[in-house]
């Protein structure tokens, strides 16, 4: 049985309202998640020694750093009551494993009646405060560790459980703030993953809801000052609204999080599937306006439009789903899910938006789509402006260019941990004061494997390649917190010197084999030694904490290690391998401007293929392309200039923003051969293209601009720079459309044409 058209249209909205209502149980189950190993790059060898590293060892990003201000001074006997009662305190927490606390530390000494300790802090003691202070800053190892340069604070180290849960390890953090708070202090600086996690996650949560209430606004009123209608509003916003839920609903059904990539993705729906719809509801106006009857409209919008509009869809999915070529999960998924988005969008703009259109038309809009309005007078001036100038416009483009090369050219990959905090957030200022007053926070790991079968990590030999090396990266990394097997031997041979400062250093042979060897294979299933070195002394680890100084000063610092170890250690004997959570990070920030240049050039192939296929033609090729590669190219060129740095986040927008900026082009293009089979004349053709499609192009350009804008909101300096750049990149783009474009096209189908009349 045929349905007339009124019963399909309502049919359609049955049918969306169902799905509707079934997405909206399972976003009841949607949750926020912020799992930083998940940008680790899964394919990586490196990844596989990491993850052997912590089975042997432990993980060494679970940690929190504790930094007590007393701008009196430290050594204050009321100062050092409290910390010593906060130290204590904080050992009882539940999935806290150990504390090292200046006033827990002990210096050892051995003698004939075995090791005595004392503390190395008497803190119920002033009169051994100067005693003390001399004591630990003669001490190289404890000066940016557990006592800062300036003497103003002191440090507290816990080690906190592993694979601690998202409810364990907020439930941690917020005990130990509690804990701390208690005590008013001066200041208290609280580092730490868990710490960074949940203000991730809370800000995660938090901008989640900005960045569509943002877009939403903007999108509003550029709607409204196109259509000045509130049905002009509502009904385009509700497409897209939905596809947002469907996208959402979808994500809830297959358990995916909302993770520091998904929070955009609402934003990426919004503005990339209102140009769908906005150009459909454009059409639909126009052809009302001339007496077109409804029933018609829809059968004529999509011979006219939503082939072009299809092409557009594919040209966006192939700039989102060139982020499969990542290797990092969380931006393959956000490519994938976007794609979902966009998609559905098209197929709401195609099936919900016609059945509304026809059930509710308003017929004060129809005035609006008059043909002799002002828009139309500046796209006639704009025009012919631009047939007068041809060469003008060639020559600047030409200059932009140049200097854009130039500017591609300054452009430097870094990666720094925590930049993507503004400087106003609380844990990121933190970070900042250990790395000015203490060594640092990002943890630095160095996996140690003796290479020669008959060696162990304990014999003499082995220790003092590993000590080179220790002193390698006290001097030029700064190293502080560091622990090692040398380390071990140092601080046994300080213990049989009767604790004499001095001999905190590496022991001569004859000592070492004499005692301490023996202490250490005796020892070797100690739970702290096992830390450092492993039960079977085939392995062991150099650890510390350095400063957050970008992964492009510590891939020059890293070098710097492999050359030394090359020249001045026995590579025969020990093997260095730079290993750990934040050395990753670093390696899959140098994996995603690889994997992003891959996508980029995949997005162009497939988009340059789709051109040929569609127009049989190389020329029409570099006509569709150059128009919107040139936009990239001086965003390069802009970030060079600028100081912008690629990363993982700057290096998204190429591919996003190349897929989203064909959209126009397709629309301009297809326009222009519609008019050209009415039998119109080149320029007649270009004319009528450029007044009907110049509107909506402008229009859809504005709702872009509008939406990346609510990015830039974000605490989150990424999400900033992805935002800003993504606008830039837009208006750059439609300014090649309107004036670039019309030039290229008259060039080649000009001659064309010339060739066709000889």
């Amino acid at each position: 049985m045929h349905l007339s058209r009124k019963n399909q249209s309502k049919l359609v909205i049955l049918l969306v309202v169902v799905f509707t209502f079934i997405c909206g149980y399972f976003i009841r189950g949607l949750k926020f998640d912020y799992d930083f190993e998940a940008f680790f790059p899964n394919e990586d060898s490196e990844l596989s020694l990491y993850e052997n590293f912590r089975k042997t060892f432990e993980h060494d990003n679970e940690f929190v750093l504790i930094g007590i201000e007393n701008k009196k001074g430290i050594f204050k006997k009321d100062f050092l009551q409290k910390v010593n009662e906060l130290s204590w305190e904080l050992k009882r927490i539940e999935h806290v494993k150990t504390i090292v606390s200046p006033t827990h530390l002990k210096t050892t000494t051995i003698g004939l009646l075995g090791p005595v300790e004392k503390p190395l802090l008497h803190v119920e003691n002033p009169d051994l405060y100067q005693e003390d202070s001399l004591n630990i800053y003669s001490s190289d190892d404890l000066i940016g560790s557990i006592f800062p340069k300036n003497a103003q604070s002191l440090c507290i180290y816990i080690k906190t459980a592993d694979n601690l849960s998202k409810v364990k390890s907020d439930s941690l953090a917020r005990r130990i703030e509690r804990t701390y708070q208690k005590y008013k202090f001066d200041e208290v600086h609280f580092v730490g993953r868990i710490i960074a996690q949940e203000v991730y996650l809370k800000q995660l949560s938090h901008e989640f809801i900005v960045f569509l209430g943002l877009s939403f606004v903007l999108v509003v009123v550029f709607l409204y000052f196109s259509f000045r209608s509130v049905y002009g509003v509502v009904v385009p916003i509700s497409i897209v609204m939905l596809a947002i839920f469907w996208t959402l609903g979808i994500m809830g059904m297959i358990g995916k999080p909302i993770d520091i990539m998904s929070v955009m993705l609402p934003t990426m729906i919004f503005i990339a599937g209102m140009s769908d719809v906005v150009h459909y509801f454009t059409k639909y106006f126009e052809e009302l306006n001339k007496g077109e009857e409804k029933a018609r409209i829809h059968q004529l919008i999509k011979k006219e439009v939503g082939f072009p509009t299809f092409l557009t869809l594919i040209t966006t999915v192939v700039g989102f789903l060139s982020l499969l070529f990542s290797s990092i999960k969380p931006i393959r998924d956000f490519g994938i899910y976007t794609s979902i988005g966009i998609t559905i969008a098209f197929i709401l703009s195609y099936t919900l938006l016609p059945a509304l259109l026809y059930l509710f038309t308003p017929k004060k809009m129809l005035v609006l789509h008059d043909q002799n309005n002002k828009t139309y007078s500046r796209m006639r001036t704009m025009l012919f402006w631009i047939f007068r100038n041809q060469k003008a416009i060639l020559l600047i483009t030409g200059i932009v260019l140049t200097l854009s090369l130039w500017g591609i050219s300054r452009v430097k990959v870094n990666n720094i941990l925590l930049e993507d905090l503004r400087d106003e957030v609380k844990v990121k200022q933190d970070f900042n004061y250990f790395d000015k007053y203490y060594s640092g926070v990002r943890p630095f790991e160095l996996y140690v494997e003796v290479k020669d079968t008959s060696k162990r990590i304990w014999d003499y030999e082995v220790l003092q390649q590993i000590n080179s090396v220790d002193v390698y990266l006290k001097k030029e990394y700064g190293t502080g917190f560091m622990f090692s097997p040398a380390i071990v031997a140092k601080t046994l041979n300080k213990a049989i010197n009767n604790g004499e400062t001095t001999a905190y250093k590496f022991p001569i042979k004859e000592d070492y084999n004499t005692e301490l060897k023996k202490y250490i294979v005796k020892n070797r299933k100690n739970k702290e030694l096992k830390k450092i070195i492993a039960v079977d002394g085939k392995s062991a680890r150099i650890t510390g904490k350095i400063q957050d100084l970008g992964s492009l000063k510590i891939k020059e610092l890293n070098l710097g290690l492999q050359k030394f170890i090359a020249t001045n250690t026995d590579t025969s004997l020990v093997k260095y391998s730079i290993t750990g959570a934040a050395a990753l990070l670093d390696k899959n920030n140098e994996y995603m401007v690889d994997n992003m240049i891959q996508g980029f050039g995949w997005s162009i192939l497939i988009i340059a293929l789709l051109t040929y296929f569609l127009h049989r033609s190389w020329r029409m090729v570099l006509v569709f392309i150059l128009p919107n590669f040139i936009p990239m190219l001086i965003i390069a060129g802009f970030m060079g200039f600028a100081g912008i740095e690629l990363k993982a986040a700057t290096s998204l927008i190429f591919s996003i923003a190349f897929g989203i900026a064909t959209d126009d082009t397709i629309h301009f293009i297809s326009r222009l051969k519609i008019e050209m089979g009415y039998g119109k004349s080149l320029l007649y053709a270009f004319k009528r293209t450029y007044f009907e499609t110049g509107k909506p192009i402008v229009l859809t350009t504005f709702i872009l601009v509008g939406g990346f804008m609510s990015l830039m909101v974000s605490d989150f300096q990424s999400t900033f720079l992805f935002g800003f750049l993504i606008c830039i990149t837009i208006v750059v783009a439609l300014i090649a459309e309107l004036f670039l474009l019309p030039i290229l096209l008259l060039m080649i189908l000009g001659k064309h044409h010339k060739k066709e009349k000889n």
